[in-house]
């Protein structure tokens, strides 16, 4: 009897072990997802984007021990699952945890804990069912502008890309000066109430700019609205949306714009023809018609026609000429010699005798004025006639003997009233060398004829 009992008590303890549990029912897994351990009824929210923590629990509810304990979970992206390498011990407690990033919509999955009892050879194993709901709030903002008359329309979409109804979402512009209400959505100033997922508003909006390029710069905000959880398990409120945009447009300048005008009449400045390749500025007319500068060679000034203009010409040997006219000249006024000429631009300027030979300027022709006479003068020889046209270069000792001629003329010309009739003899024969021999003739027949009269006299 007693050798009995002791083989039912060497026997029920390995009965006990056994029974005690190294099987499938041996382990049990709990999962908690950011805290929440009843994942699986009230799925917890999470911002997407958001890190989501998962925590395995597993306990050996068995009498044997279990190695090579591992997790397998299809709602952690890419399984990476990471538990300790370590045994499990009979009766005791390992912990396994996944770090992921929040991905949109609901991610509910059963995840599979298994691990080996080597003494038994029995593959022990639990399950449990675990995930979060990924809020994903998807605002998004385009927009495109129509330019005419002056005017930009700027048409701004907004639309949901997320999993959430979007609440009072307002549109409005950073760049352009819109005033208030001046964004319309659907009858509404700049405001949005509702945005389903998936939907899209659009708003418009109509500005004034000046010509040129300018930018618009769209902005939408929004709210879901929905509060979430961080890794943690702390409540986050629901952030703001923002969305935006941006457009460059150019508005173009008005057809019909107003021109640059011409000078008035008063300047009396004229542009220079071109003929024969030089291109040559006519004179400017004051109180009458001045020398016109030449182009090349320099020309004389002409006479100033009726009606105030005068004209200035000059030619070259070579087929260059310059021509221009000026305005403003006295009706019929001759000209004036060194008076000043135009240059390009209507503004005067007076050429230097003395210029240097390598500058073009005009030989003026000095035309001298209708001396006084009075009774008894004899009348001066006929002065000869102006050339119309000088040649190309001037030359700089003719022209100064031609001024000294011409002041000795007019040094001549002042005929002083108590002159006698000798001293205007004298006068002339040295103003002209045509009357010499006359007057040569006069001194010898005077005396002669004043002698001949005494010897009468006597006679008689």
């Amino acid at each position: 009897m007693s050798g009995g009992l002791l083989v039912v008590l060497l026997v029920l303890p390995g009965a006990a072990a056994w029974a005690g549990g190294s099987g499938d029912g041996a382990l049990r897994m709990t999962v908690t997802v950011d805290g929440r351990s009843d994942s699986a009824e009230r799925p917890p929210a999470v911002r997407v984007g958001a890190q989501v923590v998962k925590r395995y629990l597993l306990e050996n509810l068995g009498e044997a021990q279990v190695y090579g304990v591992r997790v397998v979970d299809p709602g952690v992206p890419g399984g990476a699952v990471r538990c300790p390498r370590q045994r499990l011990a009979a009766l005791g407690e390992l912990e396994c945890v996944a770090r992921f990033r929040a991905l949109p919509g609901v991610r509910l999955a059963t995840a599979r804990a298994r691990g080996d009892v080597p003494s038994l050879d029995v593959l022990s194993s639990a399950t449990a069912r675990s995930g979060y709901v990924g809020v994903a709030g998807g605002l998004t903002l385009t927009e495109r502008v129509s330019v005419g008359g002056g005017r930009a329309a700027v048409t701004y979409t907004v639309a949901n890309r997320g999993n959430q109804v979007l609440h009072a979402v307002r549109v409005e512009d950073t760049a352009l000066p819109l005033g208030p209400g001046a964004v319309d959505c659907g009858g509404r100033a700049g405001t949005v109430p509702l945005l389903p997922p998936g939907a899209s508003v659009r708003c418009t909006a109509t500005v004034l700019r000046p010509p040129g390029t300018h930018r618009s710069t769209g902005l939408a905000t929004g709210s879901d609205r929905v509060p979430t959880l961080d890794a943690g398990g702390a409540p986050v409120p629901a952030p703001t949306l923002t969305a935006r945009s941006s457009a460059a447009f150019t508005i173009p300048a008005p057809p019909g714009g107003a021109g640059v005008g011409g000078g008035s009449g008063g300047s009396g400045a004229s542009g220079g023809s071109v003929r024969g390749g030089v291109a040559g500025v006519g004179g400017v007319g004051g109180g009458s018609g001045v020398a016109g500068v030449p182009g090349t060679s320099g020309g004389a000034g002409v006479a100033g026609a009726a009606g105030g203009a005068g004209t200035g010409a000059g030619a070259a040997g070579a087929g260059t000429a310059g021509a221009g006219t000026g305005a403003g000249g006295a009706p019929g006024a001759p000209a004036v010699p060194g008076a000043p000429a135009a240059v390009p631009g209507g503004v005067p300027q007076a050429v230097p005798p003395n210029a240097p030979p390598s500058v073009p300027r005009a030989a003026p022709t000095p035309v001298p004025p209708t001396p006084a006479r009075t009774a008894g003068s004899v009348p001066a020889a006929p002065s000869q006639g102006v050339p119309e046209t000088v040649p190309g270069i001037g030359d700089r000792q003719q022209q100064q003997q031609q001024q000294q001629q011409q002041q000795q003329r007019q040094r001549a010309e002042a005929v002083p009233d108590d002159e006698g009739f000798l001293g205007r003899l004298r006068r002339r024969a040295r103003e002209a060398h045509e009357f010499g021999v006359v007057a040569m003739l006069l001194l010898l027949l005077i005396p002669a004829a004043v002698a001949a009269a005494l010897l009468g006299s006597r006679v008689k």
